[in-house]
């Protein structure tokens, strides 16, 4: 059986009895195009499947309507940091409404970050870049800044120049953490940060030493404990501090697998959360079920949101906004009881499958 013919611009046109001149402003939005022939050529495009030629698109303008989006492919392993797909959905969908496509790149340990960025600006994959891990100084940030390459990052940087950026509120979120733990009576309190020198994890000990000095409580450097975040290697580091220090009787961790880290470590040394013997505190935006959840709390932030708003950002850069307009900083959503919100997420996304 062949295949139906490709719809293009000019089979478009025809279908509908218009120039193409007058298609192609109306799929722009031209001001030039009476509104209801802007509707009736946007309806008819949905309806036979038409699609911009992105090679034509390419020609004529240099742009390859794709944006590009790297994570780190470390970060999702072990038991599996799922979050990043969610992020993904997010990007993707709200990219198609602008008629771009978005593309995945892994960046592996041995690659460094500004490796893949260059690669992506140099073979001209991508009109813009979606990049997280940011560093205080990060190379790929000034990389872009310096090519003038449209990007915007997932996380702060502290660089001169301004730049597109979503990051949640990390040090507040941790000042929040720590202020409730101590009103519950905790006065050892154990920060895991990551290695890396990442800037969030900067932002989480301001917030952690803002939150002891506002409370009177004394900052012991040996509560703050640093490793990659990888169950395996969280789970070390904080057993060694629950070896070491029976004293400690809370953990503010920094996303969901060094959470499963702490519990296991927890769980080797004796202590029982659902006991009260040990506080754990997570962030993250995919609260899965955990191994016990009685003593643990949950700043969530939704990777689907993020991933909304990175596209948002990067639609209005390549649209002519100044990078220091699409600067947001998200705050964390604190759930104690994170059986009851998962149940009332279940039901929220089963309402809106149900609708038509």
């Amino acid at each position: 059986m062949p295949s139906p013919p490709r719809i293009n611009l000019k089979t478009l046109a025809e279908h509908l009895g218009l120039s193409i001149t007058t298609v192609s402003r109306a799929l722009k939005d031209g001001p030039e195009v009476k509104p209801d022939t802007v509707a009736r050529v946007k309806q008819a495009a949905a309806e036979l499947g038409y699609l911009p030629d992105a090679g034509g698109v390419y020609l004529r303008t240099g742009r390859t309507m794709k944006i590009c989006s790297v994570f780190f492919a470390p970060e999702v392993a072990d038991y599996g940091d799922a979050g990043f797909l969610a992020q993904v959905e997010g990007v993707s969908r709200t990219l198609e409404t602008d008629s771009y496509n978005l593309i995945v790149l892994a960046q592996t340990a041995s690659q460094s970050p500004l490796e893949t960025v260059r690669r992506v600006f140099q073979q001209r994959l991508a009109d813009g870049i979606i990049f997280s891990r940011t560093t205080p100084m990060d190379e790929r940030a000034r990389f872009c800044l310096e090519f003038k390459f449209p990007f915007v990052s997932f996380g702060r940087t502290e660089l001169h120049s301004p730049h597109a950026f979503v990051d949640h509120d990390d040090e507040g979120g941790v000042y929040d953490a720590v202020t409730r733990l101590a009103a519950e009576g905790h006065k050892r309190i154990a920060l895991f940060n990551p290695t890396g020198g990442m800037t969030y994890a900067g932002f989480r000990l301001r917030g952690y030493q803002r939150a002891l000095a506002d409370l009177g409580l004394p900052w012991d450097r040996s509560l703050l404990v640093t490793s990659p975040l990888s169950v395996w290697a969280s789970q070390a580091a904080m057993g060694d501090l629950l070896a070491r220090d029976t004293g400690v009787t809370a953990i503010v961790c920094a996303n969901q697998l060094s959470m499963f880290g702490a519990m296991d470590a927890a769980q080797e040394q004796g202590r029982d959360p659902a006991q009260g013997d040990l506080r754990i505190i997570g962030f993250g935006g995919m609260p899965f079920r955990m191994p016990f959840e009685q003593g643990v709390t949950y700043y969530y932030q939704p990777q689907r949101r993020d991933g909304e708003e990175l596209a948002r950002h990067m639609l209005a850069l390549l649209g002519g906004e100044a990078a220091e307009n699409l600067q947001t900083v998200l705050p964390y959503q604190r759930i104690d009881d994170l059986q009851r919100f998962r149940t009332d997420l279940r039901t929220q996304a089963m309402a809106e499958a149900r609708r038509p």
